[in-house]
């Protein structure tokens, strides 16, 4: 029988809208009616047509926030390697980041003192969670070869994705 050693999880998170999202939208809405009801009502001459420009583009604007909707990420950790990718309405996937198990600093939940030592520091952030106050955000910190520096993500890994990632990075995962 043939038998494995490979590590292989895979686990998906869907974003909940935050209220700055609702927000956005609900702007983005009202903006483009306003403009309309201007554009068809009140403009003359030149007017006219910076308004008709002016509503095209938040229209597109607007089509755009309301079609992005159905947020997931993806994680996928294969043999030491952790891969986040964005799903947008079951359709389109964007590949965020992979992280390498040599280019981790520290994984921990976000309020701990390991993710504290983190929280001043200006680093580039990936925020990949679900923004859900149920679930336990975490902090991973790593450093990339290619790009020359340091990044932060913030996700939400199960029990499952932690075990599979203490393999590799024993000393560096904190729960």
């Amino acid at each position: 029988m043939f038998e494995s050693n490979d590590t292989f999880v895979e686990e998906a998170v869907k974003v909940i809208e935050t209220a700055q999202d609702k927000t956005k939208k609900t702007g983005a809405a009202v903006a483009t009616f306003c403009l309309l009801v201007g554009t068809v009502g009140y403009s003359r001459g030149i007017l006219t047509l910076i308004m008709a420009i002016l509503l095209i583009i938040m229209g597109i604007f607007t089509i755009i926030l309301y079609s992005n909707k159905n947020i997931e990420y993806e994680y996928d950790y294969t043999n030491g390697s952790l891969e986040i990718a964005k799903i947008i309405n079951n359709e389109k996937r964007k590949k965020v980041v992979t992280i390498e198990s040599s280019e981790i600093k520290m994984v921990a939940a976000v309020g701990t003192n390991e993710s504290l030592k983190f929280d001043h520091v200006q680093l580039k952030t990936y925020d990949c969670s679900a923004h859900d106050e149920e679930v336990k955000d975490y902090i991973l910190v790593a450093h990339s070869e290619a790009k020359g520096n340091d990044f932060k993500v913030i996700f939400n890994p199960s029990d499952k994705l932690l075990t599979a990632m203490e393999k590799y990075n024993k000393r560096d995962i904190y729960r």
